[in-house]
């Protein structure tokens, strides 16, 4: 075992030795699995919170290094990997099919808030285009199911959980392996949006809101704001809504008086995304949004190149996986981690409301489904429960206890 790990070990560095500043590493991590790691060598100041440590004792049947041309892998079963010496992938699936191809994987010098860093790039395409379907990469409020060429920015927010993983109708996935902000499909084009002087006699919409001191009633008037933007040709384009905000309580956006992005909600994400097809010409733009929203509108024609990028990266590190959706997702799964199955408790239905108001208000909910015979195995006491104790604080404000029990 410790020779076959010392082979593995001295193929890696003969692979990557005639390789530039810029390097290339192929690291198998199952028979269907590869991992590829792009950019100066240099030992990662990040822990591994991705990969589980199982998939570190994976010995490839053939890792071989080749010299005039790159660096390759092949697996007996299931995955053919080949990067050159300027860093291209090809993957090959068990039938000799090429299924994924890199046109560009990049790590550029750049700098956040004052401070150096990289930003990493993995562009590949598809050899059958406008065939490909592609899955994944979380739960978005976009209704968007097939992601082939919509843009999204992969964060973590209320109501939005970005997982970067796609998965391809091809056979294979790609799972970027980066702890910070994501772009997919970032656009090339980008217009901030200017607002629209908004009439005295304009009626405000009365709602309820909930702060850090509790409920409140104010008013809210719409807000107007209007761009407008060359299209040199017509197609299929890609759009992404940025309110400029943490958060937002309003999706909505049209071109040429067509609404094209219509959502409210009080938890939405600061970006939504849609696909468009625009003629060539100019268009115009208007978003509506709230008081505090800065808009901006970011778009790009829908070709046959997926990318994904970040802004903070040590290296270009990704791994694909390919056969069917449940062979890759059995892999991905071994790999990262099994979740843990759910208490049978929190199987049923989990009844949850912004807040309430007080002990009386829960029990006297969990009678009336009692009463209406309706089934009930969790109900939940969201937040604000604190009350004069302050913010999230870990204590129950007892002025709003009550001494009752719910009978069984």
């Amino acid at each position: 075992m410790i020779k076959k790990k010392l082979l593995l070990i001295g193929l890696c560095l003969l692979g990557c030795a005639s390789m530039s500043a810029q390097q290339a590493e192929i690291i198998p991590l199952a028979e269907n699995a590869v991992r590829i790691k792009y950019g100066k060598p240099q030992v990662s100041k990040l822990p591994e919170w991705v990969y589980v440590n199982d998939s570190k004792s994976f010995i490839p049947e053939f890792l071989t290094p080749a010299y005039a041309k790159g660096y390759s892998y092949k697996s007996s079963k299931g995955i053919k990997a080949f990067v050159d010496k300027k860093g291209y992938v090809t993957i090959r699936n068990s039938k000799g099919k090429v299924i994924f191809k890199s046109v560009d994987m990049s790590l550029k010098p750049s700098s956040v808030q004052g401070e150096s860093t990289n930003i990493a790039e993995l562009s590949f395409k598809s050899p059958l285009k406008g065939t490909e379907y592609q899955y994944g990469l979380g739960q978005f409020q976009d209704g968007v199911s097939n992601v082939y060429g919509l843009t999204r920015r992969l964060t973590q927010v209320n109501t939005q959980i970005s997982i970067p993983m796609m998965m391809s109708s091809k056979g294979y996935a790609i799972l970027w392996n980066n702890y910070g902000m994501t772009e997919f499909n970032p656009c090339a084009n980008h217009v901030q949006l200017e607002a629209v002087k908004q009439s005295e006699d304009s009626k405000g919409e009365v709602v309820d809101v909930t702060t850090t001191t509790g409920n409140r009633r104010e008013v809210r008037r719409q807000h107007s704001y209007s761009a407008t933007i060359n299209v040199e040709k017509a197609g299929d384009y890609t759009i992404l809504l940025d309110v400029g905000q943490k958060m937002a309580r309003k999706h909505w956006m049209s071109i040429d008086d067509e609404v094209v992005i219509d959502m409210s909600n009080v938890w939405l994400p600061p970006t939504t995304s849609t696909k468009v097809y625009l003629t060539k010409g100019r268009h115009t733009i208007v978003v509506q949004g709230n008081q505090g929203d800065k808009p901006s509108v970011y778009w790009d024609k829908i070709d046959d190149i997926t990318t994904f990028r970040s802004p903070v990266a040590e290296c270009v590190d990704f791994t694909i996986f390919t056969g069917t959706a449940d062979e890759i997702i059995a892999t991905y799964r071994r790999l990262t981690g099994a979740a843990s199955p759910m208490p049978e408790w929190a199987l049923g239905y989990i009844h949850c409301r912004e807040r309430f108001h007080s002990q009386d208000e829960i029990i006297t909910t969990a009678r009336r489904f009692q009463k209406e015979n309706i089934p009930l195995d969790v109900i939940v006491q969201d937040w604000q429960w604190w009350g004069k104790y302050g913010w999230n604080a870990m204590q129950f404000d007892e002025d709003h206890d009550a001494e009752c029990v719910v009978e069984d």
